[in-house]
């Protein structure tokens, strides 16, 4: 169904038709007509599984939840598919009594599990036993590409660490059980952090539950890495250099699409409809001022381009616009008839890669406005003299300056929480002051968000601890001669700084790796922990004397590393492990596992709400 999906090694298509599987048998065994009925969060979500001619095909219409939403009264069956948030319990009891009708059955599938809470409150709005029959959709991960799945719960971080609400940590816990069942058991295990250590716990106790899984054999997985996303703090902070992070925090990129103002595009792209062959083509969402582009890997010129630093995607477009106006402007006099039916049959595709073209050229563009301001060249400045520890023990003339012109208060804290994660922790002087000029600028209403930060451990006073500062230099995390451009080093993805989190993993990769680095990372929040599940074949698991054939040929096969983060990542994380998996030496595959691909702006906005 989703072809880009597919992987050597780890095929996530595999996740998503189980999802489709148990959403279409539930639906198969209820008869008569249907109507689906959607929270807003789940229709992106739903597309993640399955496609909308499923629906088409078996005569099953798609609504939104909304108040003043009215049913066909044809119809015999009403099925909520929703996600277990005791808020949209209220959503959910106003629709069904608006459209209860005699003889109509009503039915809840909860995404991912039933909770209590949910069930109690139904009870309390007396609509309890209106409902038919009660499902669960044990969707815990959404494939997004052929190497990243995520929970899609923007607010884990947040509910963990200021609101104490341990949900999404074990459902992350249930999740790799579900991946396990999937793909095999996974022999070792490597984690730093509190929420990792926690994942992991649970996780294990569950699988020690489910016998079958405690005794399977090793699976496609070779090795998990649990990261906690309270480890580093600096990088989900950090504006993000790659063409995919800048489009996603100018933007926006939700459940693999972006949609932009329609007028940005030629006319050609928004009216051309689809091409032969194309699976998912462009087209407009909603109304006809609005493009919806489609953001994975089965997009050939978007994977090229997506985990490249943007000053490199430049010279690809213009390369990319050269080539193909030298393919269309060959003179055709002098070709051959075999020549000119070659092209013909190449002009479909060449047609289809001229709008991809036009489409990045286009985004290209738009990202080039905002990024040629003075406002984001000085931000930048000032989070690189950060990243190097530069006048971090006092408070920084630059966000004094911000907060005196009362720029955007949200830029303003997360530039605070950057430095704040250099230094490791203010001095209680420092703190005490911006806290004074943000509550004077701001108001005092802005105590309640810098309180939320501090719980988060975004904000906090200074340890004997410099983690920041040693682990900056031993594990090289800035780059002054940095590469851009056919790199060699992760750092490119930020133009000068290496997320913490990739470079853990990139020395992982290495002979007795995580051996090596137990003792750097002692200084960071949380245990450092490792684990087996089943005993190794060989030095490494992968080679023992006397091996048969088919044993002797995984020593040369990549290792499989499915790489968690707790908390979530950004797409610059995710462009380093690719760019890692992309090195031949280090001969490694990676999966990416997250509650959540965040962003500078998102991350913040989940922490500073009330």
């Amino acid at each position: 169904m989703f072809p880009y999906l597919r992987s050597q090694r780890v095929n996530l298509q595999l996740l998503q038709e189980t999802a489709a599987r148990e959403l279409l048998q539930h639906l198969d065994s209820i008869e008569g007509s249907k109507i689906i009925v959607l929270d807003e969060s789940m229709v992106g979500h739903l597309e993640l599984v399955t496609k909308p001619e499923m629906f088409t095909d078996r005569g099953i219409k798609l609504a939104a939840l909304k108040p003043e939403a009215r049913t066909p009264k044809d119809v015999q069956n009403i099925i909520y598919i929703v996600h277990t948030q005791v808020k949209l319990m209220d959503q959910l009891a106003t629709h069904l009594k608006d459209n209860n009708q005699q003889g109509r059955q009503y039915y809840i599938f909860f995404v991912p599990r039933r909770s209590c809470l949910c069930i109690k409150h139904l009870e309390n709005l007396d609509v309890i036993n209106a409902f038919t029959h009660i499902y669960e959709l044990t969707w815990n991960f959404f494939p997004l590409d052929s190497d990243v799945v995520s929970m899609e719960m923007p607010n884990a971080y947040r509910d963990v660490s200021i609101d104490g609400d341990t949900t999404a940590l074990f459902q992350a816990s249930i999740g790799l059980v579900q991946l396990q069942r999937l793909y095999g058991r996974i022999p070792k295990i490597y984690g730093k952090g509190v929420m990792a250590q926690f994942v992991w716990d649970h996780a294990k106790q569950l699988a020690i539950d489910e016998k079958s899984l405690y005794n399977g054999d090793k699976g496609a997985i070779d090795q998990l890495i649990l990261l906690d996303r309270g480890i580093d703090l600096l990088s989900p902070l950090a504006t993000q250099l790659t063409y995919e992070g800048l489009i996603d925090e100018f933007y926006g990129i939700h459940h693999n699409k972006l949609t932009l103002p329609a007028e940005h595009f030629p006319a050609y792209i928004i009216s051309g409809g689809s091409t032969a062959g194309s699976e998912d083509p462009e087209r407009l969402v909603g109304d006809k001022d609005r493009k919806t582009i489609f953001l994975h890997s089965g997009k050939p010129l978007y994977a090229e381009l997506r985990n490249k630093n943007f000053n490199e995607v430049r010279i690809l477009l213009a390369r990319k616009v050269k080539d193909i106006q030298a393919q269309m402007n060959v003179n055709r006099q002098e070709q051959t008839v075999q020549e000119i039916k070659s092209f013909v049959d190449r002009l479909p595709q060449l047609m289809e890669e001229k709008k991809e073209t036009s489409v990045h050229t286009a985004i290209a563009g738009l990202i080039d406005e905002r990024i040629n301001v003075y406002s984001f060249s000085d931000d930048l400045a000032a989070e690189q003299e950060f990243m190097i520890c530069a006048d971090i023990d006092r408070s920084s003339a630059y966000i004094e300056d911000q907060i005196a012109r009362r720029a955007e208060l949200r830029n303003v804290l997360r530039l605070i929480c950057l430095q704040c994660a250099a230094a490791s922790g203010f001095k209680e002087r420092v703190l005490n002051t911006y806290k004074r000029e943000l509550a004077q600028v701001y108001g005092l209403e802005v105590l309640l968000t810098i309180s939320h930060l501090e719980k988060a451990g975004l904000l906090r006073t200074q340890t004997e601890s410099r983690a920041y500062a040693v682990l900056r230099k031993t594990l090289h995390l800035t780059v002054d001669d940095s590469v851009e451009i056919n790199p060699k080093d992760i750092s490119y993805v930020h133009s000068f700084y290496a997320p913490l989190t990739a470079r853990l993993v990139e020395h992982s990769l290495k002979p007795l790796g995580w051996q090596t680095l137990k003792s750097q990372i002692n200084n960071l929040p949380g245990p450092t922990f490792e684990d087996f599940q089943v005993q190794l074949i060989g030095i490494g698991g992968r080679h023992a004397v006397g091996a048969t054939p088919s044993e002797t040929s995984l020593m040369h096969a990549k290792r499989v590393v499915l790489v968690f983060f707790v908390g979530g990542c950004t797409f610059a994380e995710i462009a380093a492990l690719r760019f890692l998996a992309a090195q031949e030496d280090n001969n490694v595959e990676f999966v990416i596992a997250t509650t959540k691909v965040i962003n500078k702006h998102s991350f913040l906005d989940s922490l500073m709400s009330s």
